[in-house]
C-alpha cells in the first residue's frame, strides 16, 4: 500500500519518549537513534526565605513565623508554608495554622484563606468555600490563587470575576506560577466569563507574569481558541457530502490528551469506516483528507466490506473532552469510545455532547462517575445501548437504568487498517511503561509534545506507533492497556503487567484467552459494521437506532443476566457479643488510638446529658488501656478483642484499624432492644443536652448522617469503586464486588460519613447489618465504606448543627455537637475549635 512519508512534527516528538537504559534502540516509529529530550518544565517560582521548623503549631508561630509580624511578607510565607503542610499530608497542622490566626482579629482574614485552602484540599469546594468566602482582600485572593478563584468561580461568579479584575488591575498575579493562571483561566472559562479568561491569558503575553513554562503559555493560548468566536468554536462547514462521520480528537478547554493510546483509538475506530467500499471522502483539513485516504486504500482484504453503496462522507474533526461546545454539520455521526470524561476544571463535565452530534456508544468507559448527572443518564438512555468497554462500567449503567453490555475495547480492531507483518521481520522486544533492563530502553506512551500536533500529526504518530508493532517486535512488556491490546490485535505476545489488576479500566480485559480476545474484536467489527451501513447509505436517525438496539438486545441481556450472577463472597455473619441488659437509648463511643486517656471524663460528661433509660458501650482495643472506668450513673459495657468473641478471624485482624472498626460495627449491631443506637467519636464537644439527637426523625430509613465530606466522594458509585481498586490482584473479586455493590443501589446518591450515627436497629437488621462485618473482613473495607454498601443509599442527612466537624467546618453559634476524629483534638497542643469548651465540658471526679 501506498504510504506518506511521516509527518515532521510527529516524528520529532517521537525523538523525546525515551528514557535511556542502556544502549537506545529507537522508539515506535521514530530513527534509529533517538534523542532523548522532553517537555519544557515550568519554572518554579522565586522561593521565599525558608522559615525555620516549628511544631507543633501554637497560636503565636506558624513554621517558625511570628504572627506578631504583620505585611505582605508574612502572609505569602504563612501560605507558602501551609502548602507544604499540605504537600507532605499533615492536614491538621494546616487546619491548625487557620484556627490559630482566626483568634487573632488582624490574622482573621488570612486565618479563612489558610482554612479554605485546607479544607479544600480534603473536600469538595462547597465546603471550601464556607471559609473562602469571607476573603474579601485582593492580595489575600491572590495569595490563594486557584483555591480562592476555583470555588469562587463555582458559587459567586460574579464576584470570581470582579475580584480577577482587581487581582489583574493591581498585579498581584505577577508571582503565580503558569499552572495557577491556567487553573483560574479555565475556572472563569467554565463560568463563562470570557473576559476574564482573555485578560489573564493577555498578561501572560504581555509579559507581566514570570514564571510560565511554554507548555503552559501553549495551554492558555489554545484555551483562547474555545472562547466563542474562537479556532474549536467556529461552525465546521457543511460541505457537499451523503453523510458526516465524526473522528475523535483530544483537544479540549480542560487538560488535553497527551497519551499515544487516545489517537491508537481513533485510529482503530476510523477502521470501521474506511473498511466499507465505494466511498469517498471530503473534509475541510486537507492533511487529515490525505490520511484517512491512505488508511482506506491499506485496508486488509478480508475486512473490506463491498456491499455499502457509493457515498461521499465528509470526515469531520470532533473533540471528546469538548464535544459540547463545537459547532457541527446536522448530523455528525461519531463512534464514541474510551474514557469518559475530562473535566475543564477538576469538577465539571462537558456532557451531553452538542445537538447536531449521533452518538454510537462503542467502547465507552465511565471513569468519574460524577459525569453521571440525571441530563447524561438521560442522554445515554436515549442513545443506547451504551457498549461498554469493561465490565465496572456496565455494572454502574446497569445500576441507573441505562441498556448496556460489555463490548471490549476499540484498540483490538485496529489491525483493520495497520496489518500485520511477516513473523520473520519481527525480531525485537518492545517495553512500553515497564522496565527494560540494562539493555533496554523504556518506551513512554504519555508524551505532552502531543498537545501541539495537528490532529492528522497525531493519527500519522499512532499508525507509526502501531505499525512498529505490527513490524518489528514479536514480544510487548507493557503495563499499558492501549499497548497491550494494539499490540496482541497485530500478533505481538504480550505480557500485560498492570499497576493494579484491579483498576475499574480494565475488567473484562485482563487475563483473554485467543478465543476471548477475538470474541471482543468480531463483536465490535460485527456491531459496528450492521449500523455503518445504514449510517452510510443515508438512513434516518430512527432506523439506525432501531437496528443498533435491535443488533446489541441480546448483549444486553447477556450482560444483565451475567451481572445477576456476581454476588459478594461473603463468610458467615462474625458473632455479636451478646448485651447483658435493655436500653431504649444506646450510644457507641469509637475509641481510637491515643483516646483512651480521656474516656473517663468523656463517660462522665455522657452521663451529665442522656436521657433517661440510656446505656453506655465504648468500642476498640484502646479500651484495654483505659484502665478501671468510673461509676457514672449508666450502664457501660467494651467492646475489645477481650469481650467480642472473633473466633477464626481473629488472625485476620492483626491490622489494628481493620481490628478497631470490626469492633465498631460490633457494637453498633450488639444493641437490639433499643430504640435508637448513636455512634460518637470519643474526641467529641457535646451539647448540654442529647436528647433531640436520640429524636432525630429517620424519615423511613435505617440511619441519618452527615454526607461523606470527603473529596471525590460525591457518589456512592466512586466509593464502590475506591473499595474495588484496593483488591489488588484479586480483579475478579473487585469486579464481583462492583457488580454486587452496585445492583439496587442508589450508586449516584452522596455516601454518608458515620463519624455521628443515629440508627434504627430494627431497621438496620432489616437492610442487612450483619453483612458489615463480613464484608470488612472480606474486602478490607472500612466500616464507613461496608456500612454505605449495605444501605446502599438509604440514609437521610443529619441536620448540620450535631454534625460539625471541626477539620472541615469552622463551627457556627448553632452548632450543637463538634468532633474531631481528623485533624487536631481538643487536648493537644495544636489550635482548634471549641478547646475551652471541650475543657469545660469535662467535669470533675464524683
Amino acid at each position: 500500500m501506498s504510504r506518506p512519508r511521516p509527518l515532521s512534527s510527529a516524528r520529532r516528538v517521537l525523538r523525546r519518549v525515551v528514557r535511556r537504559r542502556g544502549p537506545a534502540p529507537r522508539t515506535p516509529g521514530s530513527p534509529r537513534r533517538p534523542v532523548p529530550d522532553g517537555p519544557a518544565r515550568e519554572a518554579p517560582p522565586e522561593p521565599a526565605p525558608a522559615p525555620p521548623a516549628a511544631r507543633p503549631h501554637h497560636a503565636d508561630a506558624v513554621e517558625g513565623v511570628p504572627l506578631g509580624r504583620r505585611g505582605p511578607a508574612l502572609s505569602e510565607r504563612v501560605v507558602a508554608s501551609v502548602r507544604r503542610l499540605l504537600a507532605d499530608a499533615r492536614v491538621g497542622e494546616a487546619v491548625s495554622t487557620g484556627y490559630a490566626l482566626l483568634a487573632d482579629p488582624v490574622g482573621r482574614p488570612l486565618g479563612h484563606l489558610v482554612l479554605g485552602i485546607a479544607r479544600r484540599s480534603i473536600s469538595d469546594a462547597e465546603i471550601a468555600w464556607q471559609d473562602l468566602r469571607e476573603v474579601g482582600q485582593a492580595e489575600m485572593a491572590a495569595l490563594g490563587a486557584e483555591d480562592w478563584f476555583v470555588p469562587a468561580y463555582e458559587f459567586d461568579p460574579q464576584g470570581a470575576a470582579d475580584m480577577l479584575r482587581r487581582v489583574l488591575d493591581e498585579q498581584r498575579h505577577r508571582g503565580w506560577t503558569g499552572t495557577q493562571l491556567l487553573l483560574v483561566a479555565r475556572a472563569a472559562f467554565a463560568a463563562q466569563d470570557v473576559g476574564g479568561v482573555r485578560a489573564v491569558v493577555a498578561s501572560v503575553t504581555a509579559g507581566d507574569t514570570v514564571h510560565v513554562a511554554a507548555s503552559r503559555r501553549h495551554e492558555l493560548l489554545d484555551l483562547l481558541e474555545w472562547l466563542p468566536g474562537g479556532r474549536y468554536r467556529a461552525a465546521i462547514p457543511t460541505l457537499e457530502s451523503t453523510v458526516r462521520v465524526g473522528l475523535m480528537n483530544y483537544r479540549a478547554p480542560g487538560p488535553g490528551s497527551r497519551n499515544v493510546g487516545d489517537w491508537i483509538q481513533t485510529l482503530a475506530s476510523t477502521g470501521h469506516l474506511v473498511r466499507h467500499a465505494n466511498l469517498s471522502y471530503v473534509a475541510d483539513d486537507p492533511e487529515l483528507l490525505r490520511l484517512v485516504q491512505d488508511l482506506a486504500a491499506g485496508v486488509r482484504p478480508e475486512r473490506v466490506l463491498h456491499d455499502t453503496p457509493r457515498a461521499t462522507v465528509q470526515v469531520v474533526e470532533v473533540h471528546r473532552d469538548g464535544m459540547a461546545l463545537q459547532d457541527l454539520p446536522r448530523p455528525t455521526w461519531v463512534p464514541t469510545f474510551g474514557w469518559f470524561l475530562h473535566p475543564v476544571t477538576g469538577q465539571d463535565h462537558l456532557f451531553p455532547f452538542a445537538d447536531a452530534v449521533r452518538p454510537i456508544f462503542i467502547s465507552f468507559h465511565v471513569n468519574k462517575p460524577d459525569m453521571l448527572t440525571p441530563a447524561a443518564v438521560d442522554y445515554l438512555r436515549r442513545y443506547g445501548p451504551v457498549g461498554c468497554r469493561d465490565w465496572q462500567t456496565v455494572a454502574l449503567l446497569h445500576a441507573v437504568d441505562v441498556p448496556a453490555f460489555f463490548s471490549g475495547c476499540m484498540t483490538t480492531t485496529v489491525d483493520t487498517v495497520v496489518p500485520p507483518g511477516p513473523p520473520e521481520d519481527r525480531t525485537e522486544v518492545a517495553h512500553i511503561d515497564v522496565p527494560g533492563g540494562p539493555e533496554a530502553a523504556v518506551v513512554e506512551q504519555s508524551i505532552t509534545g502531543l498537545r501541539s500536533l495537528s490532529f492528522a500529526q497525531n493519527l500519522e504518530l499512532a499508525r507509526q506507533w502501531v505499525d512498529d508493532y505490527a513490524r518489528r517486535y514479536h514480544t510487548v512488556r507493557t503495563s499499558r492497556l492501549h499497548s497491550n491490546l494494539p499490540s496482541r490485535s497485530v500478533g505481538c505476545t504480550v505480557e500485560f503487567t498492570p499497576k493494579n489488576r484491579s483498576d475499574v479500566r480494565f475488567g473484562g480485559l485482563i487475563d483473554l484467552d485467543d478465543a476471548a480476545f477475538e470474541a471482543i474484536r468480531q463483536g465490535i467489527l460485527d456491531r459496528l459494521a450492521a449500523v455503518m451501513e445504514l449510517v452510510l447509505a443515508g438512513a434516518h436517525e430512527d432506523e439506525v437506532y432501531a437496528r443498533w438496539r435491535e443488533v446489541c438486545a441480546p448483549d444486553v441481556e447477556v450482560a444483565r443476566t451475567t451481572l445477576g450472577a456476581m454476588h459478594l463472597d461473603l463468610a458467615e455473619p462474625v458473632p455479636v457479643p451478646a448485651w447483658p441488659g435493655a436500653a431504649e437509648h444506646a450510644v457507641v463511643v469509637d475509641l481510637g488510638p491515643g483516646e483512651a486517656a480521656h474516656l473517663p471524663g468523656l463517660l462522665r460528661a455522657l452521663a451529665d446529658r442522656l436521657p433517661p433509660d440510656s446505656c453506655v458501650l465504648v468500642s476498640g482495643d484502646e479500651t484495654l488501656k483505659a484502665g478501671p472506668l468510673p461509676e457514672v450513673g449508666v450502664p457501660v459495657t467494651l467492646v475489645n478483642r477481650t469481650t467480642a468473641d472473633l473466633g477464626a478471624h481473629g488472625p485476620r485482624l492483626r491490622d489494628g484499624t481493620l481490628r478497631r472498626e470490626v469492633l465498631l460495627a460490633l457494637a453498633v449491631q450488639s444493641v437490639p432492644d433499643a430504640r435508637r443506637v448513636v455512634v460518637l467519636p470519643a474526641a467529641v464537644l457535646l451539647p448540654d443536652d442529647l436528647s433531640g439527637l436520640f429524636d432525630v426523625e429517620l424519615e423511613g430509613m435505617p440511619v441519618a448522617a452527615p454526607a461523606d465530606p470527603r473529596r471525590g466522594r460525591r457518589q456512592l458509585a466512586g466509593l464502590i469503586r475506591s473499595l474495588s481498586s484496593r483488591q489488588g490482584d484479586d480483579a475478579t473479586g473487585a469486579l464481583e464486588l462492583v457488580a454486587a455493590a452496585s445492583r439496587d443501589a442508589d450508586v449516584l446518591r452522596v455516601p454518608f460519613d458515620p463519624v455521628v450515627l443515629v440508627a434504627d436497629p430494627a431497621a438496620l437488621r432489616a437492610s442487612g447489618v450483619d453483612r458489615v462485618v463480613p464484608l470488612m473482613l472480606r474486602y478490607r473495607a472500612t466500616f464507613r465504606e461496608a456500612l454505605n454498601i449495605v444501605l446502599g443509599g438509604r440514609w437521610t442527612a443529619l441536620a448540620p448543627e450535631w454534625a460539625t466537624a471541626a477539620h472541615l467546618q469552622t463551627p457556627s453559634a448553632d452548632a450543637r455537637l463538634v468532633t474531631y476524629r481528623v485533624g487536631a483534638r481538643p487536648w493537644s497542643d495544636l489550635v482548634t475549635a471549641g478547646q475551652e469548651a471541650w475543657q469545660d465540658q469535662q467535669p470533675p471526679l464524683r
